[in-house]
């Protein structure tokens, strides 16, 4: 059973988390564009097209018209396509596994870190908020 206390620090933990991690406050497809756009609880927004994504390529705008913001804003899901992105993966510039990036680069003539080809950039960036979180919170940088 988990005490009262206990319950309050994690409650406590998880609201730090989400403050020091951009989180989706709202997403949207533009049919007329194929853009989709993610609004951040960061006060910015990050739209690309669909057929960035290795999920979204081959989808139908009905398929894209309904999103849902899921996971405390961490995920964008599609529920007609049972599928979707994180969001910390959008902002790494992932939009899909090794194969997918390299082959739309080479079609795009466009170079991609190579360490966007690797491990994704956010496993880092989710280590250092892990670590500044068990900080005073004066300490974190939001």
């Amino acid at each position: 059973m988990v005490s009262e206390k206990e319950y309050e620090d994690a409650r406590e933990a998880g609201i730090k988390h989400q403050l020091a991690v951009p989180c989706a406050v709202a997403a949207r497809y533009d049919s007329s564009t194929g853009m989709i756009t993610v609004d951040l609880n960061r006060g910015y927004s990050m739209s690309f097209h669909k057929n960035r994504s290795q999920v979204l390529c081959h989808a139908s705008d009905d398929e894209l018209k309904q999103i849902e913001i899921e996971g405390a804003g961490r995920y964008i899901m599609f529920p007609k396509l049972d599928d979707g992105f994180t969001v910390l993966g959008m902002l790494a510039g992932r939009f899909g596994n090794r194969h997918w990036e390299k082959k739309w680069a080479d079609e795009h003539e466009v170079e991609i870190a190579e360490n966007t080809l690797s491990e994704p950039v956010y496993a880092v960036m989710v280590e250092r908020t892990a670590a500044q979180l068990n900080q005073d919170s004066s300490d974190v940088i939001f």
